[in-house]
């Protein structure tokens, strides 16, 4: 539903917070949140939460259905200003080359790389210029799409989906990786699954998610989006990928540069669920100071991050129209 008046947005976005749902943990399926902070940076009703049955961080209230892909098809995009502005593009040029940089100096030359969440095609591009033979990226974002197709000259090399139980590859890749994509997932449990299936045995699955044990205070309220729906640190990430066919290799946290707070991980097929460590609960104090850690870092009323810069970014946006 684009925007076509001034302050149609903050409308449409106000239609869709009273179509918010309740949401159960990404990582366990539990409904037992412990509330941690109710609205995020569009004043949505989300109810940040931690599970008590596995301690992931999520949105216990968000979208599903219709709800959530008009949401991606029509305000995600001019939300996250996609395609970018020419400054923006060269800054996501030099993360590509840096991820890819980083990546190569711990798994060796890629040869085989499957981008699942390919954005604007960067590190696809980089793959390429890099003399990697087989590179393939899912990216169901139009725009996104439009300027690795288009624009970077990428054509069949990025497909018009996201992965799922009907993805088919040419080729089995060495490497697979989900740059920032893993937490906007209704089930990334089950994504994992899917990408044990397609990798390579001796391949490499590299992933990168915002950590929220991280110091991450110059996001702020930032940090908190609908369409974020888990929010994983080093140990709820290390047990998702047990459980669903991975072992963990290496972990880099990275407090600046890409994203305030990074964390990748790097992992390898072949993890049987059986060796996975039981789920345990987190205790009440464990729930109480990871509560404590989230709401030190919201600043909620910082006119750097806070509610006054998110409501006067709004206006900025619904004024444009579209």
């Amino acid at each position: 539903m684009p925007a076509t008046q001034p302050f149609a947005l903050i409308a449409d976005l106000q239609r869709l917070n009273q179509q918010l749902v309740e949401l159960p943990c990404p990582a366990c399926g539990g409904h037992d949140p412990h509330l941690i902070w109710r609205r995020d940076r569009y004043f949505l009703t989300v109810n940040l939460s931690s599970c008590r049955a596995c301690g992931l961080v999520y949105l216990a209230r968000g979208l599903q259905g219709e709800a959530q892909d008009r949401f991606y098809a029509h305000f995600y995009p001019r939300l996250m200003k996609q395609p970018p502005d020419a400054h923006s593009v060269w800054n996501y040029r030099m993360i590509a080359g840096y991820r890819h940089s980083e990546i190569s100096a711990v798994i060796g030359p890629i040869d085989s790389v499957l981008d699942i969440g390919a954005g604007l095609g960067f590190f696809l591009d980089a793959c390429r210029g890099h003399g990697c033979g087989q590179y393939l990226g899912l990216e169901p974002g139009g725009p996104q799409r439009e300027h690795a197709v288009h624009t970077l000259g990428l054509g069949g090399h990025v497909l018009d989906r996201g992965l799922d139980e009907g993805t088919v590859l040419p080729f089995r890749p060495r490497l697979i990786t989900l740059f920032h994509v893993l937490e906007h997932l209704e089930d990334p449990g089950k994504a994992l699954q899917r990408a044990a299936a397609l990798i390579d045995p001796e391949g490499w699955l590299v992933i990168e998610v915002p950590d929220i044990r991280a110091p991450w205070r110059g996001l702020g309220l930032h940090q908190v989006h609908v369409s974020h729906r888990s929010y994983f640190c080093e140990a709820t990430l290390t047990a998702l990928l047990q459980r669903n066919g991975f072992g963990v290799h290496r972990t880099v946290r990275e407090p600046h540069g890409i994203y305030e707070g990074n964390l990748r991980m790097y992992a390898r097929p072949g993890f049987q669920a059986r060796q996975a460590s039981p789920l345990s609960p987190p205790s009440p104090s464990a729930l109480a100071e990871l509560k404590a850690h989230v709401l030190r870092h919201i600043r909620p009323w910082s006119l750097r991050n806070g509610y006054p810069r998110s409501a006067i970014r709004l206006c900025k946006l619904s004024m444009k129209g579209h």
